[in-house]
C-alpha cells in the first residue's frame, strides 16, 4: 500500500528529514541505520535489519559489477582479515 505522507526538501549536502510522525510510525530511532534502495526512478529508504538477503544480494552485485569487483575474492580476504582479528 502507498501514501503519500508528506514533501521533504533536499539540503544542499543531500540531506532529507524524515517527519517525526512517519520516523514515530515506523519506530525509527536516532542513530539507526537506513538502507538507500534505488528501484527505477524511486529511492526507498528501509530500516537495516528489515532489509532482507535478496536485495542485499542484488545491491552487492549490480555494484560488484559496475565496478569490477571479484566478489569471491572479496569475501575471501575479508574471512581471512576477521580471522586476523581473533
Amino acid at each position: 500500500m502507498e501514501k503519500l505522507e508528506s514533501i521533504v526538501k533536499v539540503s544542499g549536502k543531500g540531506q532529507v528529514v524524515i517527519p517525526k510522525d512517519v520516523r514515530d510510525a515506523l519506530g525509527i530511532k536516532s542513530g539507526e541505520k537506513l538502507a538507500v534502495i534505488v528501484r527505477n526512478d524511486e529511492i526507498v529508504l528501509r530500516k537495516v535489519e528489515r532489509l532482507n538477503f535478496l536485495e542485499m544480494s542484488s545491491r552487492i552485485s549490480s555494484v560488484a559489477e559496475k565496478e569490477n569487483i571479484d566478489v569471491d575474492r572479496l569475501v575471501t580476504e575479508a574471512v581471512e582479515w576477521a580471522r586476523k582479528q581473533r
